[in-house]
């Protein structure tokens, strides 16, 4: 071959390649786009990690977003959480105010539930706010206790069994043998 039709030759393998190579580098940062579009503006935890955050921050807000009726329900809630039905949280918004720039956890009973209240925290400008996936029910199947109203307290455990009563206590007996005394 000529030296001039292989320069040609090679300058358009090069831009062929150069072509190719940022055709796949853009198609890769639409791909990211698209991943960034589907992620949800908060963060998501899971049960047992939600555990060590409030594990390691004992004065974490957690704000539980089910119904009244709800919280104090069989299932209970988690120790120490704040109750803000998930219909009333815009209007109760000033309450949380002083958490604005702090990291609480967030759980309700159904994922549609979690997803609104945390629409509802993220648009407020609540951008530290962490959902807990699945909610109580995932709390719950992962083994993680949750406080019970006092008045189911008890029903949820069974019962001791009653030990038979004890037998009477027998009279101890005076000792028969009297010892006797020497003589001086």
């Amino acid at each position: 071959m000529p030296p001039i039709v292989e320069i040609r030759a090679r300058k358009t393998f090069a831009a062929a390649a150069l072509l190719i190579v940022a055709a796949l580098a853009t198609q890769g940062c639409a791909m990211l786009r698209r991943r960034a579009a589907e992620r949800p503006p908060y963060r998501k935890v899971s049960p047992p990690v939600a555990y060590e955050i409030i594990r390691d921050t004992p004065g974490i807000l957690i704000l539980d977003l089910r119904s009244a009726a709800a919280f104090h329900s069989d299932t209970g809630h988690i120790y120490r959480a704040y109750n803000i039905p998930e219909d009333k949280l815009p209007f109760r918004l000033l309450e949380l105010s002083s958490f604005r720039d702090e990291t609480f956890l967030v759980y309700c009973d159904t994922q549609k539930c979690g997803e609104d209240g945390m629409g509802v925290l993220v648009s407020s400008g609540f951008d530290n706010a962490i959902l807990i996936d699945g909610g109580i029910e995932n709390w719950i199947a992962k083994g993680f206790r949750t406080v019970l109203p006092t008045e189911l307290a008890g029903k949820r455990q069974a019962e001791p069994p009653v030990s038979p009563p004890a037998p009477p206590a027998l009279e101890l007996e005076t000792d028969p043998h009297v010892e006797v005394e020497r003589p001086p």
